[in-house]
């Protein structure tokens, strides 16, 4: 107690000024980090220690080489090699392992000529070159990858873990990706994610299932032979869905056992239903999960589950119960050369044991295969090798991705050593200048062969975007898309959009109010000048209501309305989610025995996304005369700043909707026309008047996610959007 914990930022900031320094600030934190293991630790100050203990290792590896220069071997450089000689070797044989056993002739399901190939020429140029040596000795023995046929695919998909697990799992072998955090596995703080359910995945395993095979998922960790993601967070997630799964399949009439608790009463959660009742739902975990861990994992399925249910995310229960056949459980295999599932098993033929235990469960499971790539333990021994190299890509990859990083393999592994920053920073800067989308990850569902390295045929423009829900036919609804930048880019977006929204700092010259020679007539192009993540402070707020009277206008009027940012993940995320909860409703399952349906599949089906019918009387000229009735005149401007021609808006009537007291307006207005009531205040709304509240907002955002897997507000935006429906103190 009372040990004073040094800055993790601080330390780091002092290891990297010169040898001497960076010496003496490690020979200071172990002295501390010796005295502070007798001490109680805060959960605040042992992650302060973690982060000083990854300095120290990484510091240390790169003055281990005796006579060599410390800057020459980077730790990027490493990183990067410890990727690629897990992916190439342990990775590789795995998934090969799998695809021979089921078809020798068809099994060269391995990485592709270009990336694979030995790389031992030229290797005594550098010191570093060494290290390259022993890393692809191995590689250059296997077989070069080259793309699964389409029966393997079908059969074992192979399917990353973002994002760590992205960088081990080949782009042209990866089928789909998933996102599992660690943070939700964590002891003491196990939890189950509403806004990662990741239901998309579930599809995935059926086809897997349905094809007697199963999911190859792939992750590392950088401490762990397991990740949390896999050791914790999953097994969590299979037991919920299963259980969540029965609920609704006992409520439809669908599973006709009775599931009794341990004392006998009726349990409509299913905590207690084992294999022999045709329907799993008990908690399955690696061997590294001790018994206590495990009755603390036990105890939180049920309210889970509940949660779940009360909160309505399972937007259509009838297509939910119908993916899986069968219920979901994990098997485990680590790089360790040993097996790691529940049974017993013989080290010398860990990947044979798993197989023929996943054979064996076929029948009654989906089965899912958790592959963690990196050594631990070699990551504890080898100067050269980072376990889970992968993890935290922020503060090291420098804007490379996994695509981009396995696109230029060769040039990156064959380079010299002490070269490695300056091509990562040039692969990225010819990536931003050649193509927009650099940054897209190829698990979108779309055509993969646009990711291979020669010839890289042009993306189909409809890749660059995703429509959310499908259109109302039986009334005049407009469709809402969410796309990146390069969905916006004229001329090809008028070909597929009447209206755009643009929610970045950048246009395209064709759309700006100097030019806006790009907008054909009848087309509307509104822009938000909003910026990324946390940079931006309020402007999202202060532009949300116009956002949201331009939209409203235009879904009533039956048109198609793009809403972009840069990747279509975080502020076009934001604005379609509260375009959702203001202008469509949500279908809850507990009207299933309401009547005025001719079955449940009707209820059901919530793909389809139908406006209110008081959206069809929006219009400027009425929001404008709602205000004049209010003392509120519109003062037409053409300032630089507020000209929003373009999209079909007064600028008068742009100034008076920005801001909180913009936002009340606009409230006052939506809410006018939903009611029919001829008086209608300007006060700050009541709680039970709320447009928005924080479970509509996520059933939003679970909608839209079924749409586009790749949405993911941030933080900082999620708090943005509670303010704007549910506080009335915001910046203006």
């Amino acid at each position: 107690m009372g040990i004073k914990v040094p800055c993790a930022r601080n330390v780091s900031r002092k290891i990297t000024k010169s040898v001497t320094a960076t010496k003496t600030a490690i020979k200071i934190c172990r002295i501390e980090y010796e005295r502070s293991k007798a001490t109680r630790f805060t959960l605040h100050t042992h992650s302060h220690y973690m982060m000083i203990e990854t300095n120290i290792q990484s510091s240390s590896l790169s003055l281990s080489r005796e006579g060599s220069n410390p800057d020459e071997s980077s730790s990027t450089r490493r990183r990067l090699l410890s990727i690629h000689n897990d992916s190439t070797t342990f990775l590789k044989q795995t998934i090969d392992f799998f695809h021979n056993s089921e078809a020798p002739d068809d099994a060269a399901a391995a990485w592709c000529d270009d990336e694979g190939k030995a790389m031992d020429q030229d290797a005594g140029n550098h010191n570093h070159a060494t290290a390259i040596s022993c890393v692809n000795s191995s590689a250059s023995s296997v077989m070069a990858l080259r793309q699964p046929s389409p029966q393997l695919q079908l059969r074992w998909p192979v399917v990353a873990n973002e994002r760590c697990g992205s960088w081990y799992a080949h782009p042209h072998t990866t089928t789909t990706s998933v996102h599992f955090k660690s943070t939700d596995g964590h002891k003491h703080i196990y939890n189950f994610s509403l806004k990662r359910l990741n239901l998309p995945f579930l599809k995935t395993i059926a086809d897997a299932s349905r094809n007697r095979g199963a999911v190859l998922l792939v992750d590392a960790s950088k401490y762990k032979m397991q990740p949390d993601s896999f050791s914790a967070t999953l097994p969590i997630w299979c037991a919920v869905m299963n259980r969540v799964i029965l609920y609704y399949k006992r409520r439809m009439g669908l599973f006709l056992g009775t599931v009794t608790d341990k004392d006998g009463e009726e349990d409509w959660l299913g905590s207690n239903v084992d294999s022999d009742s045709g329907w799993d739902t008990l908690l399955f975990t690696p061997t590294c999960i001790s018994q206590e861990h495990f009755d603390e994992m036990s105890k939180i399925i049920s309210d889970r589950v509940q949660s779940v249910i009360d909160s309505k995310v399972i937007l259509d229960p009838n297509g939910f119960v119908q993916i899986l056949k069968k219920p979901l459980r994990c098997f485990w295999i680590q790089n360790d050369g040993e097996r790691d599932t529940n049974g017993d098993g013989d080290g010398d033929d860990a990947l044979d044991h798993v197989y023929r235990e996943i054979r064996e469960a076929q029948a009654r499971y989906s089965c899912i295969v958790c592959i963690s790539c990196s050594d631990t333990r070699r990551g504890r021994n080898d100067a050269e090798y980072i376990s889970g190299a992968g993890d935290d890509e922020e503060s090291w990859a420098g804007g490379l991705t996994p695509l981009l990083f396995w696109e230029n393999v060769n040039e990156l592994m064959h380079g010299a050593a002490q070269d490695t920053d300056r091509m990562v920073r040039e692969v990225v800067k010819q990536a931003k200048c050649s193509n927009e989308e650099w940054f897209r990850a190829p698990h979108d569902g779309k055509d993969h062969t646009m990711y291979q390295s020669n010839p890289k045929p042009r993306p189909c423009f409809t890749s660059y975007f995703d429509e959310i829900g499908s259109s109302d036919t039986s009334a005049a609804s407009g469709s809402i898309y969410i796309g990146t930048r390069r969905s916006g880019k004229p001329p090809e977006c008028w070909q597929h959009f009447d209206a755009i929204v643009n929610v970045t700092t950048m246009e395209y010259d064709e759309l700006s109010s100097a030019n806006g020679n790009g907008i054909p007539n009848g087309k509307h192009y509104l822009h938000l000048p909003v910026k990324e993540g946390k940079r931006d402070k309020s402007e999202l707020e202060n532009w949300m209501s116009v956002a949201m009277l331009f939209m409203g206008v235009n879904l009533g009027s039956g048109k198609r309305v793009l809403v972009h940012c840069a990747q279509g993940m975080d502020r076009s995320v934001a604005i379609v989610m509260a375009a959702l909860c203001i202008f469509h409703g949500f279908v809850s399952d507990d009207d299933v025995n309401d009547g005025g349906h001719e079955n449940d599949s009707e209820l059901y089906c919530s793909n389809v996304l139908r406006l209110h019918p008081w959206c069809s009387e929006l219009s400027y000229s009425s929001f404008a005369q709602f205000a004049l009735d209010r003392g509120i005149e519109c003062q037409d401007g053409d300032t630089e700043e507020t000209d929003q021609s373009s999209s079909g808006i007064p600028n008068g009537l742009v100034d008076i909707c920005k801001g909180k007291e913009g936002r009340d307006l606009l409230f006052a207005y939506l809410r006018f026309l939903s009611t029919g009531k001829g008086v209608c205040t300007i006060n700050n709304v009541q709680e039970n008047e709320f447009f928005a509240t924080k479970d509509t907002l996520r059933l939003a955002l679970i909608t839209i996610q079924q749409y586009r897997a790749k949405a993911c507000p941030t933080r900082s935006t999620m708090q943005k959007l509670n303010r704007f429906f549910m506080s009335g103190v915001y910046e203006k």
